[in-house]
């Protein structure tokens, strides 16, 4: 499977590991899940071993206008991309950059590395940063 999860409850973080090819298809299903379930406030999408993204631009938009329909589930928290090759931290700024515009209830940021990620996800909250 390209996206495993894995959720720290003690921390309210849930990590979605991605590796291949994502695609639309594969991750809207995961993400709806999430919503379905009992989201955490903290999210990190690690794209480390991720090969190649096939999201479009208008795939972008729709998961970042799909938070209507879960309005309240997750009212604040972070999301945190790691990326480390230049396509996928590319996409995952245009994300980042549509989420801020269409007032994403949350704070979401990209990074190349996982340290960067785990600082800022708690830098300000109850839990010190988990280092892997």
């Amino acid at each position: 499977m390209p996206i495993t999860s894995h959720i720290d409850r003690s921390k309210y973080l849930t990590i979605f590991k991605v590796t291949g090819v994502l695609s639309f298809d594969m991750a809207f299903p995961v993400i709806e899940a999430f919503y379905d379930g009992d989201p955490t406030s903290h999210v990190l999408w690690d794209l480390i071993d991720t090969t190649d993204i096939h999201i479009t631009s208008e795939e972008v938009l729709e998961i970042v206008r799909f938070k209507p329909r879960y309005q309240g589930k997750r009212k604040s928290g972070k999301t945190a991309f790691v990326a480390q090759k230049d396509v996928l931290f590319g996409l995952s700024r245009m994300f980042e950059i549509q989420s801020s515009i269409q007032e994403a209830p949350y704070a979401i940021m990209v990074f190349r590395s996982l340290y960067e990620a785990h600082q800022w996800l708690f830098e300000s909250g109850p839990f010190a940063p988990e280092i892997p």
